[in-house]
């Protein structure tokens, strides 16, 4: 085995575990992300919005929290998911649906139909792959020619001032470190990490907001309206995983580019969580 797919699975293993600790079975939990969703979606075109008969694919599933909101624009939706507890999470959840497809497959190599799909979605999903280029260009084969492709990955901090980038690095290479350990010490670490650092922040940016001060460049400001829950799912997402990468607008459009998906028609979200964006594929093949 190489040493990418060695890193792989175990990027795959952490996420089965993380999916399986934060399943987001519960109803209210569920309802609690609606805001996080709105705030995704924000960068499609409102025409892709306001459609409920798209055949959808939700590229790294996980626990099916987002494709839980994707079901009210899709009339068909495939489901990708690698993991073997989420995909577990995935069949309970939606094993009754007719409209949902569920594949325990890779972004890169799944039975999507080529050319099937209104609108992919991956959100925070490719920057934890080895090669995100491949995982943009094989999902550009899944959609249909003018469907809609929408991600979010995780942004380079280029808009942020040098103290914020230091904080990023120091937390980078505790990343590094806390992802190796075991499961049961990781998932421990990761929870004080949420109680200790993502509550306070959290907290210290909504007392800001209220007297009226602008919290943008107080590290994880954006939790302010989140419930702990969602924090310490992040949290462990954050620095439980071995492999995260991170993309300036410049980096993303390059990749967007490469992949030949119009690129007169990549958005950036101007909301948070950055970097959100769509982009539509060519109505014509660039080989016709």
């Amino acid at each position: 085995m190489s040493k990418d797919q060695n890193r792989d699975e175990r990027v795959i293993s952490h996420f089965g575990g993380e999916w399986k600790a934060f399943n987001y079975l519960d109803a209210g939990q569920l309802e609690e992300l609606r805001e996080q969703f709105t705030a995704y979606i924000h960068a499609l075109p409102d025409e892709v919005k306001e459609r409920s008969e798209m055949v959808v694919g939700d590229f790294g599933a996980g626990s099916g929290r987002w494709a839980h909101f994707l079901l009210e624009y899709a009339k068909e939706l495939w489901l990708v998911e690698p993991g073997v507890e989420s995909f577990a999470l995935l069949e309970e959840r939606f094993v009754e649906n007719k409209r949902i497809h569920i594949l325990n497959e890779t972004v890169s190599q799944n039975s999507v139909p080529e050319e099937s799909l209104d609108l992919a979605v991956s959100l925070g999903v490719l920057h934890h792959v080895p090669d995100t280029l491949r995982g943009i260009q094989d999902t550009y084969r899944k959609l249909k020619p003018g469907g809609y492709f929408l991600c979010y990955l995780y942004y380079a901090l280029e808009d942020k001032p040098n103290y914020y980038r230091m904080i990023w690095r120091i937390s980078n290479r505790l990343r590094f470190m806390i992802s190796k350990l075991p499961y049961l010490p990781r998932r421990l670490v990761c929870e004080l990490i949420a109680l200790f650092v993502y509550l306070p922040l959290a907290r210290i940016s909504k007392l800001l907001k209220k007297i009226g001060i602008d919290p943008h460049n107080v590290p994880l400001h954006h939790y302010e309206g989140m419930t702990f829950y969602v924090m310490r799912n992040d949290a462990f997402d954050r620095f439980g995983t071995s492999l995260e990468q991170r993309f300036t607008q410049a980096q993303i459009t390059e990749m967007v580019r490469a992949a030949e998906f119009e690129l007169s028609t990549l958005h950036f979200s101007e909301k948070e969580p950055y970097w959100t964006f769509a982009v539509r594929k060519p109505l014509l093949s660039s080989a016709m």
